[in-house]
C-alpha cells in the first residue's frame, strides 16, 4: 500500500486468453477485454470502444482461421494503457487488409492498431489509453 502515491509504478498487469476460432467464443474476448478496460479506469465510452474492438480484431482473425484454430488474446494493463494482443495461426499467413471498412471501424475505436505476420502466425496491436483528465 502507498498511500502518499509516492514510488515506482506497479508492475504491469498479464492475462492471457485463448480459445478455438469460433464465432461463438468471441463473447469471450469481449467479457475480458471489458473487464480489464474497467481495471484500466478508462472511460465508460472507452470500455465499449474496447469492447467493440477487440470483437472486431477477433472476428477478422476468425474468418481466415479453421475452427480447431485457437486465438491467443493477451492483455497488458499498465500506467493508464491497457495493450491488446490477438494473434492466430491463420490460413493465409497475411494480416487483414487496411483498406477495408472494418479495419477503418477497429481504427477509430482505439488510439493505435497495427497488424503484422510472421511465419504465419497474424497479430493485431491495440492500444487504448487512459485520458488524462481521469485521475484514479
Amino acid at each position: 500500500m502507498n498511500p502518499n502515491n509516492v514510488g515506482p509504478l506497479p508492475q504491469p498487469s498479464d492475462v492471457t486468453l485463448s480459445f478455438r476460432a469460433i464465432t461463438a467464443n468471441v463473447a469471450l474476448a469481449r467479457t475480458m477485454a471489458a473487464a480489464l478496460a474497467a481495471r484500466t479506469h478508462l472511460t465508460i465510452d472507452q470500455i465499449e470502444d474496447v469492447r467493440l474492438a477487440i470483437d472486431e480484431a477477433v472476428s477478422q482473425l476468425i474468418n481466415d482461421c479453421d475452427e480447431q484454430t485457437h486465438i491467443h488474446c493477451d492483455f497488458t494493463e499498465t500506467a493508464g494503457t491497457l495493450l491488446i494482443r490477438v494473434g492466430a495461426n491463420t490460413r493465409t499467413g497475411l494480416p487483414p487488409a487496411t483498406d477495408t471498412f472494418s479495419w477503418l471501424v477497429l481504427a477509430a475505436l482505439v488510439d493505435e492498431v497495427t497488424a503484422g505476420a510472421d511465419n504465419g502466425i497474424v497479430q493485431l496491436e491495440l492500444r487504448i489509453r487512459r485520458p488524462a483528465s481521469v485521475t484514479v
